[in-house]
């Protein structure tokens, strides 16, 4: 063979191989291509078969959106809310910056919600909000707290006269119980401590004190005298409340017989502020909400008692209400949701698995 023809046949190789290589890579792509394309469409069919359409969105504005109360209402709301084709969400709660309800309340109107339920409050910003969500078509519930002089469609919660009333009567069983204390005598005082919120906007713990007020002043009349007192906290957001708190019990010489608790996170922080300057047995605690750590401090008996919103009742309401409303284009003005008072005597119900998780 001549040295041409050997070159010819080094070339056909080359070209040979190199046609092998370029059609393997071919093939090689082609896979990688056509099995990213099965995996498109197998997570385009999944993401289908799980996505649902829903005829309503709704929205969920709380004062305080880290709140197990809150959670505990937002998930009774949203199975109902589902059962009627309705989608809720808590608005704000995936936002990086905080904001305030009256600026949530403007994001839900301008993104033209089918449904608000808020916890209101009385200022006059806030009326002119729910009547301008009204004026254009978008019904509003207000939930625990209420804004009376405005357009809303209805007001779901408890009762806050009745909720002074309870508190007032844990009052009076714990003054009988101070009586029977080595020490205490007819000239004896029992001195009450209620934590309001100095931010609040709203007058229902107004009533709440004039209520406590007026059921000790008619249901106990033993001698011992009963005083008291309101003490306005910082309650914007537990770390506010926490030190709010600990700078009652920095005061030794002033600290109360009995501590009131309007709202959970008080009532948490109260409890811990009792247990770490080991005031258990000094300090009585009426608290507010059954989160399983207020539960299990009344099982301790660090907190004499709590008053237990049917936060499930409240959220499946508010969905009733919004549901009745876009149905029939009216709905009762106030749905009532019951309390209980949660003691060591029953408490181990609640913990049984009754009560909202912490």
């Amino acid at each position: 063979m001549g040295e041409n023809e050997k070159i010819g046949t080094n070339k056909r190789f080359i070209m040979a191989g190199a046609l092998c290589v370029v059609f393997m890579l071919v093939c090689t792509i082609g896979g990688i291509v056509f099995f990213k394309i099965q995996i498109n469409k197998s997570d385009l069919y999944r993401q289908a078969s799980t996505y649902k359409n829903y005829s309503k969105y709704y929205v969920m504005i709380p004062s305080e959106r880290n709140s197990s109360f809150w959670d505990s209402v937002y998930d009774s709301a949203s199975v109902v809310a589902n059962e009627n084709n309705a989608f809720l969400e808590m608005f704000g709660a995936n936002l990086s910056e905080k904001y305030s309800e009256t600026q949530l309340m403007r994001m839900a109107i301008e993104a033209d919600v089918e449904g608000i339920i808020l916890e209101a409050n009385e200022t006059k910003e806030m009326t002119d909000l729910i009547d301008e969500a009204v004026e254009r078509g978008i019904p509003v519930i207000t939930a625990m707290k209420d804004n009376t002089h405005s357009e809303r469609q209805s007001y779901v919660g408890i009762s806050t006269y009745n909720l002074g009333r309870e508190y007032g009567k844990q009052v009076c069983e714990l003054a009988k119980q101070y009586e029977d204390k080595e020490g205490y005598s007819s000239d004896s005082s029992v001195n009450v401590m209620v934590l309001i919120d100095a931010n609040a906007q709203d007058t229902s713990q107004n009533m709440i004190y004039s209520s406590i007020q007026e059921t000790i002043e008619g249901n106990y009349n033993n001698g011992m005298e009963i005083q008291v007192t309101a003490k306005a906290l910082n309650s914007q957001g537990a770390f506010a409340a926490e030190e709010s708190i600990r700078d009652i019990f920095m005061n030794k010489d002033k600290l109360p017989d009995i501590i009131i608790c309007l709202n959970e996170i008080n009532t948490t922080c109260v409890y811990q502020a009792v247990v770490d300057y080991n005031k258990v047995g000094v300090i009585n605690i009426i608290g507010y909400y059954d989160s399983q750590t207020i539960l299990k401090a009344v099982e301790r008996n660090v907190i004499y008692s709590t008053i237990s919103v049917d936060a499930k009742a409240l959220g499946e309401y508010c969905i009733d209400a919004l549901t009745e409303y876009s149905k029939m284009g009216h709905v009762s003005n106030y749905y009532s949701v019951d309390t209980t008072v949660i003691d060591a005597s029953n408490v181990s119900k609640y913990l049984g698995g009754d009560a909202s998780e912490e």
